[in-house]
C-alpha cells in the first residue's frame, strides 16, 4: 500500500514535472518577446527625444529665415540639424533591425518616420547648398521654403512619432488594468 501510494505520488510530481517544464518553453518566448518589445520602445522614446531636438532646430532655422542675422548662424543651425538627422538615421536603421520583434504600433512607428526623415535630411542638403553658394540667400524665398519644409517634416515627423507612441502607452496601461465588463444589476 505503501509503496503504491508512493508510486502514485511519484507519478503525479512527474506529471508536475512534464507541465512545468513544457511551460518555461511559452513562457520564456513570452519573456522573450516582452523584452524585445520592451527594447524597442527605450529606442523609440530616444529616437523621439531627438527628433524633438531636431524639431527645435528646425523651429530655429525656420524662425531666422527673414532676419538680420549672420550666415554663420544659419550654418550653425544647419550642422545641428545635420548631427540630429545623422544620428536619427542611425537610430533608425538600428530600429529597421528590430521591426520583427517589434509590437504593431512600434512598427507603424518605425515605417512612418523614414520619409520624413529622408525629406529633412534632403532639404537641409539643400539648405546647406543654398548658404555655400550665397552667404546672402537666408533673405529670399527659395531659402526661406527649404526652411519651412524642413520645419514641416520635422514638426509631422515628431507629431506622428508622439501620437503612435502614446496610444501604444495608453494600450499597455489600460491592458494592464485587466477591466472586466461592469455588471448591469443595480442600474
Amino acid at each position: 500500500m505503501l509503496l503504491t501510494k508512493k508510486l502514485n505520488m511519484g507519478l503525479s510530481g512527474l506529471t508536475l514535472l512534464m507541465v512545468a517544464l513544457s511551460l518555461p518553453a511559452s513562457a520564456e518566448k513570452s519573456v522573450q518577446d516582452a523584452e524585445a518589445q520592451r527594447q524597442v520602445a527605450e529606442r523609440l522614446d530616444d529616437f523621439k527625444i531627438t527628433a524633438l531636438k531636431l524639431q527645435r532646430h528646425a523651429d530655429i532655422l525656420q524662425s531666422h529665415r527673414n532676419s538680420p542675422i549672420s550666415w554663420q548662424t544659419h550654418a550653425n543651425q544647419l550642422a545641428d540639424l545635420t548631427d540630429h538627422v545623422n544620428e536619427l538615421g542611425k537610430s533608425l536603421s538600428e530600429l529597421e533591425a528590430m521591426k520583427s520583434q517589434a509590437s504593431d504600433s512600434q512598427r507603424l512607428a518605425i515605417e512612418h518616420v523614414r520619409p520624413h526623415l529622408v525629406a529633412i535630411a534632403q532639404s537641409t542638403t539643400r539648405a546647406i547648398e543654398l548658404l555655400n553658394e550665397n552667404r546672402g540667400i537666408t533673405r529670399f524665398p527659395e531659402y526661406s521654403e527649404v526652411a519651412s519644409d524642413i520645419y514641416d517634416h520635422a514638426d509631422t515627423l515628431h507629431t506622428k512619432l508622439d501620437v503612435i507612441l502614446d496610444s501604444e502607452n495608453s494600450k499597455s496601461r489600460l491592458d494592464a488594468l485587466e477591466l472586466q465588463p461592469a455588471s448591469s444589476e443595480g442600474s
